[in-house]
C-alpha cells in the first residue's frame, strides 16, 4: 500500500523553536515554498526557557558581526515581519576574563559600527559600582542591547510566514529521511510523507537524536542549561543584562517578577529532549555562589524558581582567527557533508536566540543562492 502523501514543498524545516521559525519566515519571504513541522507546540521547547538576550560582543569578530546582524534585525522586527513584539532596552555589560582584556578592547575598537563601547575600570565602577561586589578591570558596555520574549518572537515569525504563504504543522513528528539515488526526496512523519528536495534541521536539543536515528555522522550533543530566577536582596536599579567571564555568570532583569535571571554553565550532557527538565539543586548552589562573588544582590537573594532545559551544543573551534588564545563555537549552519539537500541550523551553545536572524539569512542564502 502506498504511503499517504501529506504535502509537498521546496524546503521542509524541522523544528519550531526560534531558529526554525526564523528560517521558515526568511525562506518564505524570499519566495520559497516552505513547510515547517514541529512535534509539539512551536516555541515551547528550549526556546521557552531562553532569556532572549540580544547583544553584539563576542571574542571572535566573525561572531560579533553575526550578532550585530541579529541586533539590527530585532530593532527592525516589526518592519521585517509585520508583527510588533516589544524589545526591552536594558543594556548589556560584559566583563572579560583578565587574560582577555586587551583582546576584548581590540574587538570593540575594531567594530565601530556596533553599538558598544569599552569601559575602563573607573568608569565601570562609576556606572555599576552599586551592583558589583568588587571593581572590574575593564568591561564592554552595550547601551542599546536588551531582550525580547522568545515565545512571542517565535510565534510572530510563524504568523508572518503563514501570512506570506508558508505552512506550519504542529504535533507532527519527523521520523525518517527519504532518499532516492543518494538524494533527498522528503521526510516520513507520523502523519505521512512530505515531499521536498531540501530539509533544514533546526530541532535544537533533539538534533543529535534525529541525526543518530538517520545514520548521519555529527559532532553535536544535548547539554543542560539551568537558569535561576532570584529575588534580589538590595538594589538592582538600572541593572543591565550581563555576562561575566571571570565568574561564569550571565542573566538579565525579569521585570514581571521583580527578580533577576542568573545562569551558570552546567557542563552536563543529557539525553532528554528539548523542553523543561527537573532542576538540579547543586547547580543552583553553584550558580548563586558564583553570582554572589560578582553581585551585591545575589548572596542573600531568595529563589523564585529554576528553569532547566537542554540545548544543542557543538565543540569549540581551536582558535579564533585573530588570536591564538581565543576559542569560539561557530554554530552548524551549513549543508551536511555527503548528504545532498540536508542542512543544519543548530549547535548554538545556548546563544541561538540572538543568532536566529543571521542563521535564517545564511540558510536562505544557501537555499536560494542569494
Amino acid at each position: 500500500m502506498a504511503e499517504p502523501s501529506l504535502a509537498a514543498a521546496d524546503v521542509v524545516v524541522i523544528g519550531g523553536g526560534v531558529v526554525g521559525a526564523a528560517v521558515f519566515h526568511e525562506l518564505v519571504d524570499r519566495g520559497v515554498a516552505v513547510l515547517l513541522v514541529e512535534r509539539g507546540r512551536a516555541g515551547l521547547g528550549t526556546t521557552a526557557w531562553s532569556g532572549g538576550i540580544v547583544r553584539c560582543y563576542h571574542d571572535d569578530p566573525t561572531l560579533t558581526a553575526r550578532a550585530l546582524a541579529g541586533w539590527r534585525y530585532f530593532q527592525e522586527f516589526a518592519d521585517r515581519t509585520g508583527v510588533e513584539v516589544p524589545f526591552f532596552e536594558s543594556g548589556f555589560l560584559y566583563v572579560p576574563h583578565p587574560s582577555r582584556l586587551a583582546h576584548a578592547r581590540s574587538v570593540v575598537e575594531g567594530a565601530p559600527e556596533a553599538p558598544m563601547e569599552w569601559l575602563e575600570s573607573a568608569e565601570a565602577d562609576l556606572r555599576f559600582g552599586h551592583l558589583l561586589n568588587r571593581p572590574v578591570d575593564g568591561a564592554v558596555w552595550e547601551p542599546r542591547a536588551g531582550w525580547s520574549d522568545p515565545i512571542d518572537i517565535t510565534r510572530a515569525y510563524l504568523a508572518a510566514g503563514r501570512r506570506k504563504g508558508g505552512r506550519v504543522l504542529e504535533g507532527v513528528e519527523a521520523r525518517e529521511l527519504l532518499r532516492t539515488g543518494g538524494r533527498l526526496r522528503g521526510i516520513r512523519t507520523g502523519a505521512g510523507v512530505i515531499a521536498a528536495d531540501r530539509v533544514v534541521v533546526a530541532a535544537g536539543a533533539d538534533t543529535p537524536r534525529l541525526l543518530d536515528s538517520w545514520g548521519v555522522p555529527h559532532d553535536l550533543w544535548a547539554q543542560a542549561v539551568q537558569v535561576e530566577l532570584r529575588l534580589p536582596d538590595g538594589t538592582v536599579k538600572d541593572h543591565p543584562a550581563y555576562m561575566d567571564d571571570v565568574h561564569d555568570v550571565n542573566g538579565r532583569p525579569d521585570p514581571e517578577s521583580g527578580g533577576m535571571l542568573l545562569g551558570h554553565p552546567t557542563g552536563q550532557r543529557v539525553d532528554a529532549p528539548a523542553g523543561g527538565l527537573p532542576a538540579d539543586p547543586e547547580q543552583t548552589r553553584r550558580a548563586v555562589a558564583a553570582g554572589s562573588t560578582r553581585f551585591r544582590w545575589a548572596a542573600r537573594s531568595t529563589s523564585l524558581g529554576t528553569l532547566r532545559a537542554s540545548e544543542c551544543y557543538a565543540p569549540d573551534a581551536p582558535h579564533a582567527p585573530d588570536s591564538p588564545d581565543a576559542t569560539t563555537a561557530p554554530a552548524r549552519v551549513a549543508p551536511v557533508p555527503g548528504e545532498t539537500g540536508l542542512l543544519l541550523a543548530t549547535g548554538f551553545n545556548g546563544g541561538g536566540f540572538k543568532m536566529a536572524p543571521w542563521a535564517a539569512g545564511e540558510i536562505a542564502r544557501l537555499v536560494t543562492g542569494r
